[in-house]
């Protein structure tokens, strides 16, 4: 296996029913290009609960410095989803960008099942 590009922390906000059972998945854009959608496997039935931080290694392209990061999921459990932050680091070079969301994401709370925050 490829050793990780990049570290994430994503970063559920504390509203009631902020946390979602669906799958999720996060896009990196960069100056060099963009990832396609990458699912972001949990490790247990809490992840991505209200209030929670959940750290995710992700093998994908190096798309170089970030400039936008997108966050979305499946809608097919609990779909409401608070996002209020996600924080990518570069594990070779350990530059990291922390991009602030504070938004919904899901089809009856914001009518989107993603959502992009520029750097």
């Amino acid at each position: 296996m490829d050793a990780p590009t990049y570290a994430v922390w994503i970063k559920t906000g504390d509203q009631a029913l902020g946390g979602t059972d669906s799958n999720v998945y996060i896009m990196l854009y960069g100056q060099a290009g963009q990832t396609d959608w990458i699912f972001l496997p949990t490790e247990d039935i809490f992840a991505f609960e209200e209030g929670s931080v959940d750290k995710f290694m992700l093998v994908a392209p190096d798309v170089g410095p970030l400039t936008r990061c997108c966050v979305g999921h499946d809608a097919s459990a609990d779909s409401g989803w608070y996002v209020q932050e996600v924080r990518v680091e570069h594990v070779a070079s350990g530059q990291a960008w922390t991009f602030t969301f504070n938004a919904w994401v899901g089809e009856e709370e914001a009518g989107r099942r993603a959502v992009c925050v520029d750097a």
